[in-house]
């Protein structure tokens, strides 16, 4: 009997699987080697099977796939057939089941994702995963869209699409963060008498920084019992990708490592943090730490907020300046339901440390924060994840990656205080 191309994609899965933990040995000996090239024949080999069959049956390959998601984000580069293939994103993820299952229903799956295949054209990029189908454009950019618009922090940054045959966004950014010199960016301007040959103003100064695309995936279980009812199936898929994309890329533009991830600016160093008072009392915030914030920040302050743990709260309706209040609460302002400080809104989010702890109230200004994104969602699926619940697994790519616009904060002309979009308190522990 003839293996399906699902079977041959696991066992060519299994081949790479066996080739990686060879490679990954402490000690790599010639018998190791020789092992190592026949596995990687092996698993040559099976992919030109998988290539041969889906040439046969008409199927399109994930490497085709691929290539719709390198624009399925470009509005304006992207044809759409005016009627949508799916009804919902449910519809969609019954196709990619019988499609990777390869059953009764699979010739039809196919004719159908050919069609969303064909509403799109890109450029070609690498695929490291097998199995990979596109989301239709419109289910795919409505999720990502979504999903950065709900989330506190994502839905603030400077988002910066990416074409179809990049992996990275590289951007020239001045190199002015030290106007202790009095030159903003290298350049400086004179005065000259009539007669007095010009000076050079000098040259300008210019950083390029990158982003990389990186890999964001999310494995979501559906009940076979579920898998009756797509638009059910549509409505939690979406709710779910919608709601842990945003989370996700909050904390990591929060905290994220930046390896493999986004840097988040509690790693970087772009914010500044300023000294508590001297025998403040641990676990406080008062209105002097406040007023220092305010003097650290440089940013747009219309675009600048609070952001808070939400233990930190109680402590904000009581701050005064001689008997002026800081803090007016919430109510009387649109979008401020928590109230603000000096002006500007106070946003509560998980991310923020606890009350006492450095990163506990935060003024920033997101804008300062570049999110790059590519193409749109990419989905497979597998019924041995979790099998013995008799749910299927179905496994979400997307690719972008952030980082803040500026590597360090700014030293002033005058002055000692250096000046940055984030500005943070020291802990008072």
């Amino acid at each position: 009997m003839a293996m399906s191309i699902q079977s041959l994609r696991e066992l060519k899965a299994e081949k790479l699987e066996a080739a990686r933990a060879l490679s990954n040995k402490d000690t790599f000996t010639e018998g190791d080697q020789q092992a190592f090239d026949a596995l990687m024949a092996e698993a040559k080999g099976i992919d030109a099977r998988i290539k041969n069959i889906e040439e046969l049956e008409g199927l399109t390959s994930p490497g085709k796939a691929e290539q719709v998601a390198g624009a399925a984000a470009e509005a304006g580069t992207v044809t759409v057939e005016p009627k949508a293939v799916y009804a919902n994103l449910g519809e969609q993820m019954l196709d990619v089941r019988a499609m990777t299952l390869d059953n009764a229903d699979a010739p039809k799956a196919r004719d159908r994702f050919q069609q969303v295949m064909n509403a799109a054209a890109g450029g070609n990029t690498s695929v490291d995963s097998e199995g990979g189908y596109l989301v239709e454009t419109d289910k795919s950019r409505t999720i990502l869209t979504t999903a950065i618009e709900t989330g506190v922090l994502s839905s603030r940054c400077t988002v910066q699409p990416i074409s179809a045959d990049a992996d990275s966004f590289s951007y020239m950014a001045a190199d002015d963060r030290d106007r202790s010199t009095g030159k903003r960016n290298g350049i400086d301007v004179y005065r000259k008498s009539e007669t007095k040959a010009m000076t050079d103003s000098g040259k300008a100064k210019l950083k390029e920084r990158e982003l990389r695309v990186e890999d964001m995936y999310g494995l979501l279980y559906v009940t076979n019992r579920m898998l009756r009812d797509a638009p059910a199936m549509a409505a939690y898929a979406q709710r779910c990708l919608r709601e842990q994309l945003a989370f996700k890329l909050d904390k990591e533009i929060f905290e994220g490592t930046g390896a493999g991830q986004c840097l988040g600016i509690m790693k970087s160093d772009l914010p500044v943090v300023v000294a508590k008072e001297t025998s403040q009392t641990a676990k406080t915030i008062v209105a002097e730490n406040l007023v220092k914030m305010l003097a650290r920040f440089r940013g747009n302050i219309m675009n600048a907020a609070w952001f808070i743990n939400q233990d930190a709260l109680p402590q904000l309706p009581f701050l005064k300046i001689g008997d002026q209040p800081v803090f007016v609460p919430g109510g009387s302002f649109v979008n401020s339901p928590f109230g603000v400080l000096f002006g500007r809104p106070i946003v509560p989010i998980e991310h923020c440390e606890t009350l006492g702890t450095k990163g506990d109230i935060i003024l920033g200004d997101f804008s300062e924060y570049m999110l790059v994104q590519k193409g749109g969602l990419e989905v497979a699926e597998s019924m041995h994840v979790k099998f013995l619940t008799d749910e299927m697994a179905y496994r979400f790519i997307v690719r972008n990656n952030g980082q803040p616009m500026h590597d360090y904060p700014i030293t002033p002309l005058k002055g000692t205080n250096t000046l940055s979009p984030f500005v943070m308190l020291e802990t008072r522990s």
